[in-house]
């Protein structure tokens, strides 16, 4: 990191090289001086649109909008981070809205797309990289190549990442941030961890287990299952072999993108591992590679992996990486920021947790605690076959318990209780 004082520009953008990333330093003692800057040569600047673009490195989505309008109407220069905040909101082109601005007075973070992919810009100053480098660590990672190292002692993910099962039967977990995209929606990314296998041992355990599989809750037809770069790098590792390195330069050269888009990719390496290979090469065959490659980077090392596979001419290279827990415990930082890129699109901003999902029966007893809102103190009719009841009554079943009489059809009544609604008869002669 550079001593002299200044601020950063990160454009994350699948345009821009191995790492698909543009790393800028700026010469600005804040964020907020360098806009004023740049507004104030818009102002007399023949093409006010382009006056960022030599600092920041070429061209970036959508930018040059506040330039213009600072130009065509006259804006003053912001003094206070809450008037850039105003100009940017107005004035700064974003796909899906001012919501996609993220603003204080150490950094900005804008998300956008440009109809093709999703893109994502950063400016921070030196307080952030000094005070969070566990957030912007990776950002700032501009060769295309891990550091070795490892260390012993716990690493502690910034979050619990989706587990790819089964377990492996040794120590420590391997991560997988997999920063791919098949379709519009291109950033994050999905970050992964596969426990009980460290990255020497992960060529052997990928062969001997079966990734789990389940039906997936929209469509019979697919399945719910491991990511298929990891199933892919499962089916290209041959027998004896102990590292990912040559299964990953064959990777390289399979058109996986053009599989994931026209095919169903979920049937796919997701049986015994000597069918896994030629059940990819059998789909693969019917298309051609978009990509080169020979602009492919494949960096294995004892812990760490980095593989930026070339995908195409137009959106060039993805990237694959890999490290176990050894290795993040010497670059902690490192790693942590990494599978936080992989998991949001803002990296000082975690994504907000989901909500856990609710059993049928927790689904059903809360509709039943939201239908009896106010009323379980009130009385409640005893339940017999023989009473009459009507919608909105209260019934104390000897089984099911405390219920609440939905409708009425002639006969019988829905009762609507803990476990969910059941038909009962009433009214019936005595």
């Amino acid at each position: 990191m550079s001593e002299a004082p200044g601020i950063w520009f990160v454009y994350r953008s699948h345009y821009e090289g191995p790492l698909s990333r543009r790393v800028r330093r700026l010469d600005a003692p804040s964020i907020l001086a360098w806009f004023s800057q740049k507004m104030s040569e818009a102002k007399k600047a023949e093409d006010p649109h382009n006056v960022h673009e030599a600092e920041l490195g070429g061209y970036v989505y959508g930018f040059g909008t506040v330039f213009e309008a600072v130009a065509e109407h006259g804006l003053m220069a912001p003094k206070s981070t809450a008037e850039l905040e105003k100009i940017l909101r107005e004035h700064l082109y974003v796909e899906g809205g001012a919501g996609n601005i993220r603003i204080d007075e150490h950094s900005l973070r804008v998300l956008t797309d440009d109809d093709e992919v999703m893109l994502a810009y950063f400016f921070f100053d030196d307080e952030v990289a000094r005070k969070q480098p566990e957030r912007v660590a990776w950002l700032l990672h501009e060769e295309p190549k891990l550091p070795e190292g490892d260390a012993d002692g716990p690493f502690t993910p910034p979050f619990e990442p989706e587990l790819i099962l089964p377990r492996g039967e040794g120590e420590g977990t391997t991560y997988a941030c997999l920063l791919t995209s098949y379709d519009g929606e291109s950033i994050p990314g999905q970050a992964v961890a596969i426990p009980g296998v460290r990255l020497p041992d992960l060529a052997s355990h990928l062969r001997t287990v079966v990734p789990t599989k389940t039906p997936a809750s929209w469509s019979k037809e697919w399945l719910d299952t491991w990511p298929v770069e990891l199933r892919l790098l499962r089916a290209m590792i041959e027998p004896g072999q102990i590292s990912i390195a040559p299964a990953l330069a064959k990777c390289a050269a399979y058109p996986l993108r053009e599989v994931v888009v026209e095919t169903n990719h979920t049937l796919l390496g997701v049986g015994a591992h000597h069918h896994a290979e030629a059940e990819f090469y059998k789909v693969g065959t019917a298309f051609e590679r978009g990509g080169d490659p020979t602009k492919a980077i494949v960096q294995v090392g004892k812990h760490a992996a980095l593989f930026c596979p070339h995908t195409s001419s137009a959106f060039g290279h993805e990237q694959w990486i890999l490290f176990d827990d050894r290795w993040a415990a010497a670059h902690p930082a490192l790693a942590a920021s990494m599978l936080r890129y992989a998991h949001g699109w803002d990296p000082l901003r975690d994504p907000a947790k989901p909500l856990p999902v609710e059993s049928e029966a927790e689904q059903k007893e809360r509709a039943w605690k939201e239908a009896l809102a106010g009323r379980m103190e009130e009385a409640a009719t005893p339940y017999r076959t023989t009473t009459k009841f009507a919608p909105g009554d209260l019934v104390d079943h000897t089984k099911f318990g405390r219920g609440l009489v939905r409708r009425v059809d002639g006969g019988k009544i829905e009762v609507l209780f803990k476990d969910g609604a059941r038909l009962l008869a009433h009214a019936m002669p005595g």
